[in-house]
């Protein structure tokens, strides 16, 4: 599994709304486009604006048929309108398709336990599931008058999940590497897919960010813009760099994707 993991103080230097905003935008788009299937927000004392990252990028992630089902009006969510939309395969367009794969939200629990779920069209679909109300679900259509659908799982890239984590347990995890100017540029054969990325705030590192909260940095570590032609990278510059060569060296070391 590809996932990244960044710094609840990642808009450390952003303090205008819109600005914030967009670099989630960015990161959220880096993740998809290079099929990242978890985004980790460490918590960061020195700044904490983990409910703000990871309200932009759920709501980036989910459908827009689903957006005003899952997230009510938001001061936080007010320029949301603003980013490019992820366009990743769950965001199916109102049309349905029979055999198509879609995520749909269960809007009612009937008192026969059947779901009652919205997968965007102009009636609910009825499904045998155990998810609660509000719960978002993945399934199938198969048959469009009447509406009829079943759980199933994508055989494609599904988007990504956002989970919120403690840098201790970060750095814990099975094939972590932090990503770090301080490092040495990885061998070839060495960069693969199944890793968790680790990256630093605006203005500290990974290992800057550890040592003041006191944590010992034992991982494989990576720099992936050798002889960088500024100062510095800013954190969505550093993912978009970052997952463009994790991508491009996995796909011609094993060709499976």
């Amino acid at each position: 599994m590809l996932s990244i993991a960044i710094p609840s103080s990642s808009l450390l230097n952003e303090s205008d709304e819109k600005l914030k905003t967009l670099k989630v935008g960015y990161i959220a788009r880096a993740a998809a486009v290079f099929r990242v299937e978890e985004i980790i927000i460490y918590r960061d004392p020195k700044r904490d604006e983990t409910s703000f990252i990871k309200e932009i990028l759920e709501y980036l992630e989910t459908p827009q048929y689903l957006r005003k089902s899952l997230f009510p009006l938001k001061n936080s969510l007010r320029y949301a309108g603003l980013l490019h939309p992820l366009a990743i395969p769950s965001h199916k367009p109102k049309d349905l398709k029979v055999g198509e794969v879609r995520e749909g939200v269960v809007k009612y629990v009937a008192p026969d336990g059947t779901r009652w779920v919205d997968i965007g069209a102009n009636a609910l679909a009825p499904l045998k599931c155990n998810k609660p109300k509000g719960a978002r679900v993945t399934v199938r259509v198969y048959s469009k008058n009447p509406l009829l659908v079943e759980e199933a799982k994508p055989e494609e890239y599904w988007g990504y999940k956002v989970v919120e984590m403690e840098l201790e347990d970060v750095l814990s995890r099975r094939n972590v590497v932090v990503t770090s100017r301080r490092c040495g540029v990885p061998k070839l054969k060495d960069v693969r897919r199944d890793v968790t990325l680790v990256f630093g705030n605006p203005e500290e590192g990974v290992f800057e960010i550890a040592e003041r909260m006191g944590l010992k940095v034992n991982a494989e570590c990576w720099n992936i813009i050798p002889l960088q032609g500024t100062r510095t990278v800013r954190l969505e510059e550093a993912i978009f760099a970052t997952l463009a060569v994790v991508n491009f060296l996995s796909y011609w070391g094993d060709g499976s994707w």
